[in-house]
Protein backbone atom coordinates (compact mmCIF):
# COMPACT_ATOMS: atom_id res chain seq x y z
CA UNK A 1 0.00 0.00 0.00
CA UNK A 2 1.78 3.11 -1.29
CA UNK A 3 0.52 6.37 0.26
CA UNK A 4 2.59 8.65 -1.96
CA UNK A 5 0.90 10.84 -4.58
CA UNK A 6 0.90 9.43 -8.14
CA UNK A 7 3.48 11.89 -9.56
CA UNK A 8 5.90 11.51 -6.63
CA UNK A 9 8.41 9.32 -8.47
CA UNK A 10 8.47 11.63 -11.48
CA UNK A 11 8.95 14.70 -9.28
CA UNK A 12 11.69 12.91 -7.35
CA UNK A 13 13.48 11.99 -10.59
CA UNK A 14 13.25 15.58 -11.88
CA UNK A 15 14.56 16.93 -8.57
CA UNK A 16 17.52 14.55 -8.58
CA UNK A 17 18.35 15.55 -12.16
CA UNK A 18 18.25 19.24 -11.22
CA UNK A 19 20.55 18.63 -8.24
CA UNK A 20 23.02 16.72 -10.39
CA UNK A 21 23.12 19.55 -12.94
CA UNK A 22 23.61 22.14 -10.19
CA UNK A 23 26.44 20.14 -8.67
CA UNK A 24 28.63 20.84 -11.70
CA UNK A 25 29.97 24.34 -11.09
CA UNK A 26 32.46 26.35 -13.08
CA UNK A 27 35.85 27.07 -11.59
CA UNK A 28 37.49 30.37 -12.49
CA UNK A 29 41.26 30.81 -12.56
CA UNK A 30 41.98 34.48 -11.89
CA UNK A 31 45.37 36.14 -12.25
CA UNK A 32 45.75 39.55 -10.59
CA UNK A 33 47.94 42.41 -11.84
CA UNK A 34 50.66 41.34 -9.36
CA UNK A 35 50.68 37.81 -10.76
CA UNK A 36 48.84 36.10 -7.89
CA UNK A 37 46.70 33.19 -9.07
CA UNK A 38 43.45 32.20 -7.35
CA UNK A 39 40.86 29.54 -8.11
CA UNK A 40 37.31 30.46 -7.17
CA UNK A 41 33.67 29.69 -7.90
CA UNK A 42 32.67 33.29 -8.57
CA UNK A 43 33.77 35.22 -11.66
CA UNK A 44 37.02 37.20 -11.46
CA UNK A 45 37.05 40.90 -10.56
CA UNK A 46 37.55 43.54 -13.21
CA UNK A 47 41.17 43.92 -14.26
CA UNK A 48 42.08 40.30 -13.58
CA UNK A 49 42.89 37.81 -16.30
CA UNK A 50 40.22 35.12 -16.34
CA UNK A 51 40.16 31.54 -17.55
CA UNK A 52 37.49 28.92 -16.93
CA UNK A 53 38.97 25.65 -15.75
CA UNK A 54 37.33 22.53 -17.12
CA UNK A 55 36.68 20.17 -14.24
CA UNK A 56 35.62 16.73 -15.46
CA UNK A 57 32.32 15.38 -14.24
CA UNK A 58 33.26 11.73 -14.62
CA UNK A 59 36.49 9.99 -13.84
CA UNK A 60 37.79 6.72 -15.24
CA UNK A 61 36.79 3.61 -13.35
CA UNK A 62 39.23 2.29 -10.78
CA UNK A 63 41.35 -0.68 -11.73
CA UNK A 64 39.88 -3.03 -9.16
CA UNK A 65 42.28 -5.89 -9.85
CA UNK A 66 45.35 -3.65 -9.38
CA UNK A 67 43.86 -2.07 -6.26
CA UNK A 68 43.17 -5.49 -4.73
CA UNK A 69 46.69 -6.66 -5.60
CA UNK A 70 48.18 -3.62 -3.84
CA UNK A 71 45.92 -4.16 -0.81
CA UNK A 72 47.02 -7.80 -0.57
CA UNK A 73 50.67 -6.80 -0.86
CA UNK A 74 50.27 -4.20 1.88
CA UNK A 75 48.45 -6.70 4.13
CA UNK A 76 51.28 -9.23 3.64
CA UNK A 77 53.82 -6.57 4.57
CA UNK A 78 51.82 -5.70 7.70
CA UNK A 79 51.71 -9.39 8.69
CA UNK A 80 55.50 -9.73 8.25
CA UNK A 81 56.19 -6.59 10.30
CA UNK A 82 53.82 -7.70 13.06
CA UNK A 83 55.45 -11.16 13.14
CA UNK A 84 58.89 -9.51 13.44
CA UNK A 85 57.69 -7.28 16.31
CA UNK A 86 56.17 -10.30 18.06
CA UNK A 87 59.38 -12.34 17.64
CA UNK A 88 61.53 -9.54 19.06
CA UNK A 89 59.15 -9.06 21.95
CA UNK A 90 59.22 -12.79 22.81
CA UNK A 91 63.04 -12.86 22.62
CA UNK A 92 63.33 -9.84 24.92
CA UNK A 93 60.92 -11.31 27.46
CA UNK A 94 62.76 -14.65 27.39
CA UNK A 95 66.14 -12.96 27.84
CA UNK A 96 64.92 -10.84 30.75
CA UNK A 97 63.14 -13.70 32.53
CA UNK A 98 66.18 -16.03 32.55
CA UNK A 99 68.14 -16.01 35.82
CA UNK A 100 71.75 -14.93 35.67
CA UNK A 101 74.15 -17.84 36.35
CA UNK A 102 76.01 -17.55 39.68
CA UNK A 103 79.47 -17.81 38.10
CA UNK A 104 78.67 -15.15 35.54
CA UNK A 105 77.65 -12.55 38.08
CA UNK A 106 79.94 -9.58 38.21
CA UNK A 107 81.64 -8.85 41.55
CA UNK A 108 80.41 -5.93 43.56
CA UNK A 109 82.04 -2.74 42.33
CA UNK A 110 84.52 -1.29 44.77
CA UNK A 111 84.20 2.34 45.64
CA UNK A 112 87.48 4.16 46.09
CA UNK A 113 87.49 7.56 47.67
CA UNK A 114 90.39 9.92 47.16
CA UNK A 115 91.09 11.95 50.30
CA UNK A 116 94.06 14.30 50.00
CA UNK A 117 96.39 14.32 52.96
CA UNK A 118 96.02 17.26 55.27
CA UNK A 119 99.04 19.54 55.05
CA UNK A 120 99.69 23.11 55.82
CA UNK A 121 99.68 25.29 52.80
CA UNK A 122 102.45 27.82 52.56
CA UNK A 123 101.54 31.26 51.35
CA UNK A 124 103.14 32.30 48.13
CA UNK A 125 105.57 35.23 47.96
CA UNK A 126 102.96 37.30 46.24
CA UNK A 127 100.54 36.55 49.03
CA UNK A 128 103.10 37.62 51.68
CA UNK A 129 103.67 40.96 49.98
CA UNK A 130 99.98 41.67 49.60
CA UNK A 131 99.12 41.22 53.26
CA UNK A 132 98.25 44.33 55.18
CA UNK A 133 101.08 45.65 57.39
CA UNK A 134 99.27 44.93 60.68
CA UNK A 135 99.25 41.19 59.89
CA UNK A 136 103.00 40.48 60.31
CA UNK A 137 102.55 37.76 62.86
CA UNK A 138 103.57 34.28 62.02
Amino acid sequence: MDRRPPGFRIALACGMTALAAAAHAEVFRCTSATGAVTYQEIPCAAGEARRIVDVPEAYPAANVAERDRLFQREAALDRRLEAERERRSRETIARISQPVPADAQAPEPQVVLFVPEARRLRPSRLHVHLRPPFFRGG
